[in-house]
Formats: structure tokens, C-alpha cells, sequence
């Protein structure tokens, strides 16, 4: 009964208005003051409480509950629901209603004095930025009989130009970085920086640069600072001096603090679970890499381990294999040149079904009416997808299975034999974990602190796998390949992080790990260095910090009836200067502690000002360290909506529209500009002219 209660409410309301017998509507409006509400980083609302406001009260009235509003306009307005139920009782007869003689005309005056300019521009705004509707939206006769519609005298106020509306994007551009300037550099921590190139669909490389803080109030920030294009070359040169321009605010020294993102740490190491055939092969697309750091490291490390493969695979091709090796291979099945899943024959039929699929309307359409899941499509470079695949599959085994019967024909290749669905079971077993790993490392308060933790989570996976599949009698020579494959990768770069003792200092600083994680989990041996590295950090930037006391936030004390001589005389013999006590302020106290249990982020709990209190130095080193984000995921959010801005019926966007509009469009998400209809300052909603007081050149063509 609990449970329907939400739904028997709105009906009792329903009912109760339903039995008038006057027009509740006509005496009252429904408003939602919660709609569309929200904190930073939270989901918004739908709408809310809800409250019903007079319609004839010349102050405000409004409540929250029908039967008080029925009640309200009783009392108050007995006189009009008289005159509305008699209107309502002569509306049988065959004379018109006294309403139809009552015709109220506000004058056009009365009508633009109540139309609010300053909030219609900027939901044009949000809806051109952050709901990346087309510039050319503005200019349908649809929005504006829209907006007609709800006040027919404001014609000549709405925006019904594109070159207008990027006018009003590109004064704000300049207004609200300016104020993220101030921002950023009133934060309490260190700016972490995050960048990546992409290429937009109207082919330019664009370079992502976001940034993440801790603000004035201990809040974790995220911003898109720039999207500039980066022409000609990608170099790491020609990037950082792209970085360098956008970041003319910051002083940011790299070094030490090259962080790798996690998730292009898992998608490599599955690339080579998936792909590679040897470690040889798998050290040249490495070093390729991480020698050029200027590209996509995910692209191309596909791209030079295929092309890897493919050189040792010449002399195969040539017909230089040995006739030994040849013989063995197809007495047991197994290549033992192996390479990748071209050589798994389940992989290889769930390929060609997905591109047969692909290949005919006709094919989808007896697909999805056999099936009704659509199978999607492998990629080279992204491992996830051929988990999707997979799991699309294991999903519906048996209308697959089904379905394969009855195209045989079509499909005798392409048929799944029971050893393949066993193999495709095997392998959606091992990648679960990684793709749990990806979406953990993905959220808004990831932090730095758990990419050793997940890397270990990850070693230990493939190291369990291995095991698992050396058993006499679950012996899989294929799955042990795939695996040492993928954890070479993995150890590669877990040992790359000993050259960055932020990674372990994350660990030591979080509250719920500290130094008994690492001496449960770690060998023995690699203790002293994540400590050494941890202390050197610790040492050399924040133990000789001054100490700046922040004002107590306390309750304000109770006022006393009388301030009595004696409370006089307490105040003259109390101390004046207290001492902080800065015994557990230090690193190795803090880390040789147990470790707590904790209800939030490790970057929240030290923001809190007790452990500020506790912690004057320690947490500012904590909050340095833990606000950094274990992947680019920003960049790549930034991309995600570029791409949807960018549009095949937008091209010709020019790249620095593209940008201020994505900025804008972030800043408003991350509530960095607050809507003047929230609170805020607002948009600038009048702009004439550029920064240097000529016209300003918008360069916009869509649709």
C-alpha cells in the first residue's frame, strides 16, 4: 500500500478538483520552483514539489497543497466562484457565456514590460551550446511562433539571425573566461591539466584542453579551457605550444607529474589480449607510443602493431613458413604464429556475421524480427566493442543459434559450433572486469588514487585467469597466449609509474588504504621506493608550508542572560595564543596509522575542515594529489559534444566558433556561468562589437 501512495494522492487531488463547481484553473497556477534545479555534477530534477499560485491575488499567494488553495479562494474569492458557477450553470442554455462578452486586451506596452529579454537569450543560448541545436533554429518559423505564441508583441525583440546569436556567444566567450581566469587561480589546489587531439568530422585536428580543481569552497571543478585546431603537424611541439597558449594563466610545471590515463592503460592491454601475436611485437608498438606521445596513443598503437604483424607475416606469405610448423598447426587447430583474432575462429565467424549483418537492410530486418538485439560491430582500436559484441551474443545464444539454422546457406561459414560459444564464454568471463574497471575509472570524482589500486585489481585478474586456464583439465593454449599478451602490456606500464611518485602517494593518502595496503598487496621489496617517493614530495613542497588558520566554522554560542563579572574575569586569565598541534601533521604518522572506513572520495574526507584543521599541510598535499583524474576523460566528454556540434549539416562552422561554442556550452554544464533566471550574473545579451571595437566577424554557415 506504501508504495502506491505517491499515485492515490495525485488522484484524491485530481478528484477533489473534479468535484468543483468552479474551474480551479482558472483561479490557479501550477508552478514547479524546483524544476530543472540542481548542484554541480548532479542530475537535475523533472520537476519537484509543486505549489499552486492565485491568479487574482494582487500580492503573491501560493501553496503547496490543493485543499489549502481550495480553501484560500473560498474565503477569499467567494464573489468570483460565484460569478464561475453561475457562468458554468448558463452554459447550457443556448445563450453565450457572460465570458464571451468579457474580452481582456492587455495593450503591447504591457505586453513587452513583462517579456524578460535577459532570460529568452539565454535559453537561446543553452539551447544553441549545451543542447547543440542548429544555428539555423533560430531562423524557423516554428520558434518563432513559439515565442509568439506566449507574447505576440515582442516580434522585433527575438533573435532571429545566426550571426546574431554567435555575436551573443562570442561576447560571453570572452566575459566568462576571463572570470574562470580569476577562478582557477583562487583554487585550493593545484590545476590538473587533460588534453587530447581529435579529429573533427569536418576534418580539422582539434586539441581538448580541460582542467580540474579544488575551488574556494573545497568543491571539485571541471572546465573545458580551450579547443583550438591544431594545423599541419601534431607534434608534441606544435601541441604544447597550443597548451601553452591556452593556459598563458597558469604556472604549470610538468614535471613529475605525468599522469597516464587508465582507461587508454586497460584499452591497450586488451588490444594486445585480442590482437597481438607476440611480445616482440608488442615492444615495437610500445616504444612507437610511448616515444611519440603526440598522437592518439590508442590509435597508434593499433596502427604499429598491425603493421608489426604484418612484417613478420611476409615471409609466411611468401611461402617461407617451415612445412613442419605448417603440418602441426593444422593437426591441432591452434596458429602458433599467432594473430590476433583473425586466428580464433569464434571471433572470426561473430566478424563475419556482424559485417553480413551490416552488408543488407534485408539482413537487419530478418536479424532483429529472429533475435531482437541488435549484434553491433567490432572496432580495431577499441576492445569494448568487441565486448559489446560478445555479450550481445551470449545474451541471445539461442535465437542466434536459432537463426544460423535457418541461413545456412547464407551463413555455412559462419555457423557456431558449441567449442565456439564455449571459447566467446571464456572470453566474456575475462573482459567483465575490465570493462567494471573502465566505468569505475570513468566517473566525475575519479581520482589518481585509484589507478595503482585498479591496476593491481587488473594484474591479479589476468594472473588468476593464467591459473585457471594451466589446469590439466582446463588447459586452453589460446586463452594462455591472449593473456600473457594482455598482461604484458599492463606490467609495462604499472612499471612506468615508479617514474611518477604521485601515483603512490595517492595510495598512501587515501584514509581507507594508506601503508597497510601496500604491505598487503605489494612485494616487499617495492615498499621503501613508493615511500621514498611519497616523503621526497611531501618534504620538498609542503612540510615547510606556512600554516595559514582558517576561521572555525562553530555554531554561534547561545546569547546569556547576563554577562556576569565572573565570565569577565575567565576572559582575563584565558590563554591568547593557541598552538596548533602539528604532531600528526607529517606524512609518516598519517600513513603508518590504521586505515579508517570512510562514507565518500578520499579527495572529499580531506577537504573537510577537521582534517584541514588536523592536517594544515598533509591535506593540502592531499588535496593536490587526489584532485588529479585518473583518465582523460574530459577530453574525450569535449569530443563527444564537439562532434554532435559539428554535424554533417554544419560543417563549415569555422574551428574558432566551434570552440566557444563547446566552452560555452561546458561552462554552462558545469554551472561555471549560473543563468540570471537561477541567481547568476547572466549572459551578455547586447554585444555590438568585438574586443578591439570592430565589428565582430562570426564566420558561421550551417545547414
Amino acid at each position: 500500500m506504501a508504495s502506491s501512495s505517491p499515485i492515490s494522492s495525485t488522484s484524491a487531488q485530481l478528484t477533489a478538483i473534479e468535484r468543483l463547481g468552479w474551474d480551479f484553473h482558472s483561479f490557479f497556477r501550477v508552478e514547479y520552483p524546483e524544476k530543472n534545479k540542481t548542484q554541480i555534477g548532479r542530475v537535475r530534477k523533472s520537476y519537484g514539489r509543486r505549489e499552486y499560485v492565485c491568479l487574482h491575488c494582487s500580492t503573491r499567494w501560493s501553496n503547496g497543497y490543493t485543499s489549502n488553495a481550495i480553501t484560500h479562494a473560498q474565503n477569499r474569492h467567494r464573489q468570483l466562484i460565484q460569478a464561475s458557477e453561475t457562468s458554468q450553470n448558463s452554459q447550457q442554455s443556448t445563450q453565450p457565456s457572460i465570458d464571451s462578452y468579457i474580452t481582456f486586451q492587455p495593450s503591447d506596452s504591457a505586453l513587452r514590460n513583462v517579456f524578460n529579454a535577459q532570460r529568452y537569450i539565454e535559453a537561446i543560448v543553452g539551447l544553441l551550446t549545451r543542447r547543440r541545436v542548429p544555428f539555423s533554429s533560430v531562423t524557423w518559423d516554428e520558434m518563432k511562433s513559439l515565442a509568439l505564441a506566449c507574447n505576440p508583441a515582442i516580434e522585433d525583440c527575438l533573435i532571429t539571425s545566426r550571426d546574431q546569436a554567435m555575436k551573443i556567444i562570442n561576447a560571453n566567450y570572452g566575459l566568462y573566461a576571463s572570470q574562470l581566469r580569476d577562478l582557477i587561480q583562487g583554487s585550493q589546489s593545484m590545476i590538473h591539466i587533460s588534453t587530447d587531439l581529435w579529429t573533427s568530422p569536418h576534418r580539422h585536428a582539434m586539441l581538448a584542453v580541460c582542467a580540474q580543481w579544488v575551488d574556494y569552497n573545497y568543491a571539485l571543478r571541471k572546465a573545458l579551457l580551450g579547443l583550438p585546431e591544431c594545423p599541419f603537424s601534431h607534434s608534441g611541439e606544435a601541441q604544447a605550444a597550443l597548451i601553452v597558449e591556452v593556459l598563458q594563466w597558469i604556472d604549470f610545471n610538468p614535471k613529475k607529474r605525468r599522469i597516464r590515463c587508465i582507461g587508454h592503460i586497460i584499452n591497450l592491454s586488451l588490444q594486445s589480449f585480442l590482437l597481438a601475436r607476440s611480445k616482440e611485437a608488442l615492444t615495437a608498438a610500445l616504444n612507437a607510443t610511448i616515444s611519440d606521445e603526440s598522437v592518439d596513443m590508442v590509435d597508434h598503437f593499433a596502427a604499429t602493431l598491425a603493421e608489426t604483424i604484418s612484417q613478420q607475416e611476409e615471409p609466411v606469405l611468401q611461402g617461407k613458413r617451415p612445412k613442419s610448423t605448417a603440418k602441426a598447426s593444422q593437426k591441432t587447430g591452434i596458429d602458433e604464429d599467432y594473430t590476433g583474432w583473425q586466428g580464433i575462429p569464434a571471433l572470426q565467424k561473430l566478424h563475419n556475421l556482424a559485417v553480413w549483418l551490416r552488408s543488407s537492410s534485408l539482413h537487419s530486418d530478418s536479424w532483429r524480427d529472429a533475435v531482437g538485439l541488435s549484434l553491433g560491430i567490432d572496432n580495431a582500436t577499441r576492445w569494448s566493442s568487441w565486448y559489446k559484441v560478445i555479450d550481445n551474443a551470449i545474451r541471445k545464444k539461442v535465437q542466434i543459434n536459432q537463426f544460423l539454422l535457418e541461413h545456412d546457406r547464407e551463413l555455412e561459414d559462419t555457423v557456431l559450433s558449441g567449442s565456439d560459444w564455449d571459447l566467446l564464454a571464456k572470453t566474456h568471463a575475462f573482459l567483465e572486469p575490465f570493462a567494471s574497471a573502465t566505468l569505475y575509472a570513468e566517473g566525475k570524482c575519479s581520482s589518481v588514487s585509484q589507478s595503482l589500486f585498479l591496476m593491481d585489481a587488473l594484474l591479479f585478474h589476468y594472473e588468476s585467469a593464467k591459473v585457471q586456464h594451466s589446469q590439466p583439465g582446463s588447459m586452453d593454449t589460446r586463452m594462455l597466449h591472449a593473456i600473457e599478451m594482455g598482461w604484458f602490456v599492463l606490467d609495462k606500464y604499472y612499471t612506468m609509474t615508479e617514474d611518477v611518485p604521485v601515483y603512490a602517494a595517492a595510495l598512501l593518502l587515501d584514509p581507507s588504504k594508506r601503508l597497510a595496503y601496500i604491505q598487503q598487496n605489494w612485494p616487499r621489496d617495492w615498499h621503501e621506493a613508493a615511500i621514498a617517493g611519497a616523503r621526497d614530495i611531501w618534504m620538498t613542497e609542503y612540510q615547510g608550508l606556512a600554516i595559514s588558520k582558517e576561521p572555525e566554522r562553530r555554531p554561534a554560542p547561545l546569547p546569556s542572560k547576563k554577562d556576569g563579572q565572573l565570565s569577565f574575569l575567565f576572559r582575563s586569565i584565558e590563554v591568547k595564543q593557541k598552538a596548533i598541534s602539528t604532531d600528526s601533521d607529517n606524512l609518516d604518522s598519517f600513513i603508518n596509522a590504521l586505515p579508517l572506513e570512510i562514507d565518500c572520495t578520499p579527495l572529499e574526507w580531506w577537504s573537510r575542515l577537521e582534517q584541514r584543521a588536523q592536517y594544515p599541510r598533509l591535506s593540502r598535499m592531499a588535496i593536490d594529489i587526489l584532485s588529479i583524474p585518473s583518465e582523460s576523460a574530459e577530453p574525450e566528454r569535449a569530443f563527444s559534444g564537439a562532434r554532435r556540434t559539428a554535424s554533417w549539416d554544419r560543417l563549415r562552422i569555422t574551428c574558432k566558433n566551434l570552440e566557444k561554442v563547446e566552452c560555452i556550452g561546458n561552462w554552462l554544464r558545469e554551472g561555471l556561468i549560473v543563468p540570471s533566471g537561477e541567481g547568476g550574473l547572466g549572459l551578455v545579451c547586447n554585444p555590438l562589437t568585438g574586443d578591439d571595437g570592430a565589428p565582430m566577424d562570426v564566420g558561421l554557415q550551417d545547414d
